[in-house]
């Protein structure tokens, strides 16, 4: 096993309460990727999305309404998984694009990959396990955020995100926090 490229992947299966030998035996054959900032891992309508372990930078999932708004649902950066949990589960379309907001190292989770843990009843409750673990975490964020004032929203996301911070387009962060850019401006400007 190319344990350099896989083994950030292989530490975090085990964290997450994977059995050490079935973690090695599904990072096997898992490709290391660089993207590009800007660059799409997958779109939406993307028939085999992939999903990816960030080893280094940040990305973004987000979906775009019928009148082309933008709307970012995830931000992420080293140490998580980027992926959509309905394709991944249950082999439908994309319903997000992935976005890369920096330069990105990633370990690829191809589709082959993900087929083959879904044919065995344990190895396919892992991945459920996992993917569920990452919606669950998505929504309380969101629930935590919602009723927040704008200026609660951004300490809220600079308390948990501290490194994520310096690192993420304030558009970007703006539109993940549900502000206007400049509303987000007028906020670090007042909390100076």
């Amino acid at each position: 096993m190319e344990t350099d490229i896989q083994r950030p992947l292989v530490e975090a299966l085990i964290r997450f309460g994977v059995d050490p030998a079935f973690a090695e035996s599904f990072a096997k054959g898992l490709t290391r990727r660089s993207y590009q900032a800007k660059e799409n891992v997958f779109v939406e309508d993307d028939p085999n999305p992939s999903v990816v372990y960030i080893l280094s930078g940040y990305m973004r999932m987000y979906v775009t309404d019928q009148d082309g708004e933008i709307s970012t649902r995830l931000l992420a950066g080293p140490g998580h998984f980027i992926g959509c949990i309905v394709s991944t589960l249950y082999d439908s379309p994309a319903q997000y694009t992935a976005e890369c907001i920096s330069d990105c190292q990633v370990v690829v989770v191809n589709k082959n990959t993900i087929i083959k843990a879904k044919k065995s009843a344990e190895s396919r409750a892992i991945l459920q396990d996992i993917v569920l673990h990452h919606l669950v975490n998505l929504m309380q964020e969101k629930a935590i955020m919602l009723p927040l004032k704008a200026t609660d929203r951004y300490l809220y996301f600079k308390k948990r995100y501290p490194r994520m911070m310096e690192r993420i387009p304030a558009g970007i962060l703006a539109n993940y926090i549900g502000v206007r850019p400049q509303s987000l401006s007028r906020i670090k400007q007042m909390l100076k």
